[in-house]
């Protein structure tokens, strides 16, 4: 009986195990955590080897949304072994955003076409193209299952960080500003809100924040952001030192980042440089440390404000997107992408440009990356 039992229940996982074949393709999904914690990094792997060596074939595989994690490409890689015969490798970079049982899914859609079908795309002249006629067959992938662990403390960031400071004077004028600046440095999850600075009494405040550098990874987003202040005052005042909780899933670790504390001493006008001492105001009203003071305003109101307007300019030129059409080369269209599209998840052309600038690793001509990027600039419009 118990023989009996054995053997429906090995015919029935080999059928299972059926159900998500294809006579076109093998394929192999992979992840190198199924036990991570909340907002630590994921790298998931699927690899699709041609078995149907009649035709052309393309694969693509797109990663169900959800807002029980996020999930972007890292590369897609795609080998000829021999003659109708494709290797293609999909690397994604994961972070589940809950705690608990969560579940991946993905789309995964095979491409075929005749060498015939492929030949007809280069007929013609470049205003004539023909888009690849092929018979798409959708076949199914058994999802991923992750167990997330929930973290034991609250904490900012996740992942490996190291924060420093630089200031440039700590005694001023009154309506002199004091200015500081704040480096994070460091890999892990690249979506969190932290101060390093909190209020201070009777001080004005004004806050930039950069981002000079957001790269996914294998083991997260390597990041690295300026966080420039510069407070006024008209009386001595402290910016006290700060304790930010963070997690490292790498060490299994908890730990802090914390800040220095400053002492700022603030020289207080006299009242012969404020006031006029005549009936007549002089023609100068203000003392030079204000004048200070409203162009460090100025500045710093001129980077809030373009921030609001920099919407309905982007959609008044949008359709043409000039910047991206007249960069020159791989470096320069990598900065423009970095600082002016981050909204639109380019971060597979990251790559792409990187290796081109850096490592001289050139797949693709950079006419044709630069059309690939309005492309899907203007389908995620």
């Amino acid at each position: 009986m118990n023989n009996i039992l054995g053997r429906i229940t090995l015919l029935l996982l080999v059928l299972t195990l059926q159900s998500f074949a294809s006579p076109l393709a093998d394929f192999k999904l992979t992840v190198n955590k199924k036990n991570p914690f909340e907002k630590e990094a994921v790298e998931i792997s699927f690899v699709a080897h041609q078995k149907d060596k009649i035709d052309v074939m393309f694969f693509f595989l797109t990663p169900k949304k959800s807002k029980d994690y996020k999930i972007v490409l890292l590369q897609k890689e795609a080998e000829e072994l021999a003659y109708h015969e494709k290797k293609t490798r999909f690397r994604y970079l994961l972070f589940p955003l809950k705690s608990g049982k969560i579940t991946v899914g993905f789309d995964f859609i095979i491409k075929v076409a005749s060498d015939q079908a492929v030949a007809q795309v280069y007929e013609g002249s470049r205003d004539n193209v023909k888009w690849i006629e092929t018979d798409n067959t959708e076949v199914k992938v058994q999802p991923l299952e992750l167990n997330v662990k929930k973290l034991q403390r609250d904490v900012a960031l996740v992942g490996d960080f190291k924060l420093s400071s630089k200031i440039d004077k700590t005694s001023v004028k009154a309506y002199e500003s004091v200015n500081i600046k704040y480096y994070l440095q460091g890999i892990g999850f690249d979506e969190f809100s932290i101060e390093p600075i909190e209020k201070i009494a009777d001080v004005d405040i004004f806050k930039d924040v950069i981002k000079h550098y957001n790269k996914a990874t294998k083991d997260g987003y390597k990041i690295q952001r300026e966080f420039s202040y510069a407070l006024v005052g008209t009386k001595s005042f402290t910016i006290a030192s700060k304790e930010i909780h963070c997690y490292s899933p790498k060490n299994n670790l908890y730990y802090s980042l914390k800040t220095k504390e400053y002492k700022i001493t603030v020289k207080e006008l006299p009242k012969s440089e404020l006031l006029d001492t005549t009936d007549y105001p002089k023609k100068e009203d203000y003392t030079e440390e204000i004048k200070t003071f409203l162009i460090y305003l100025i500045i710093f109101l001129a980077g809030f404000i373009t921030a609001k307007i920099k919407i309905p300019l982007m959609r008044k030129n949008k359709e043409e997107f000039l910047d991206i059409q007249n960069a020159k080369n791989a470096k320069e269209l990598l900065y423009i992408l970095m600082h002016s599209y981050t909204a639109y998840n380019l971060e597979s052309y990251y790559n792409e440009l990187e290796n081109m600038v850096y490592h001289k690793n050139q797949t693709k001509g950079f006419s044709t990356i630069k059309k690939e990027i309005l492309t899907t600039i203007k389908k995620r419009k």
